[in-house]
């Protein structure tokens, strides 16, 4: 539920409040009983009255229909988000941005013969019997060739490259690594790139 959400329960709430306290003062001996059933006959022959009744049902069935749904945009876009990357030292649990692990990833992968680079990093919690939970990583890195390189050789440097990174950078072990080649550059983009 979002804060004006949140708020307009607040408001409903306090106004329920309210009208139950006043149904409690009528319900004693304060004020004559003619009295206010004439209050109530004038209040019920006024329009204001109807058009306050239709807009606090009108209000109800929205809150109601806000306690049916799963969450508000901010939980959903916070279940959206990836997860930090959790890897434990010596002295403890270290959380590592997602986007972190994305940079050094495409920082490592360019190897000779890689154009460009694009990293994608997902990250999910993994518990182990009597282990504290670490994080499995996936990196999907979309690859862009020069012309003329042998994308199983590229591919493997690439691999190696962004493995050692993990080990020794990160002190990740459990981790896998996707490679896909999005594009081969021409070899007339390779000779104007020479030339210039």
């Amino acid at each position: 539920m979002g804060y004006i959400n949140r708020f307009l329960l607040f408001l409903y709430t306090l106004a329920i409040a309210l009208a139950a306290l006043g149904v409690i003062v009528l319900c004693l001996p304060v004020f004559p009983i003619p009295t206010i059933l004439n209050e109530v006959a004038f209040a019920l022959s006024r329009w204001e009255t109807m058009a306050a009744a239709a807009f606090v049902f009108l209000f109800s069935v929205h809150l109601l229909a806000c306690s049916f749904s799963c969450g508000s945009k901010s939980e959903e876009k916070q279940a959206k988000e990836p997860e930090a990357v959790v890897v434990h030292g010596a002295s403890g649990e270290v959380r590592i941005a997602v986007s972190a692990v994305s940079g050094l990833a495409e920082r490592a992968a360019r190897v000779h013969g890689v154009e460009s680079v694009e990293a994608k990093v997902e990250s999910r919690r993994v518990a182990g019997e009597g282990v504290a939970p670490s994080s499995s990583v996936t990196v999907a890195l979309e690859l862009g060739l020069e012309a003329g390189q042998n994308v199983a050789q590229i591919s493997d440097a690439v691999r190696a490259a962004v493995s050692e990174q993990m080990n020794e950078v990160l002190g990740l072990t459990d981790y896998s690594i996707d490679i896909s080649v999005a594009e081969i550059a021409g070899k007339d983009a390779a000779k104007k790139s020479r030339v210039s």
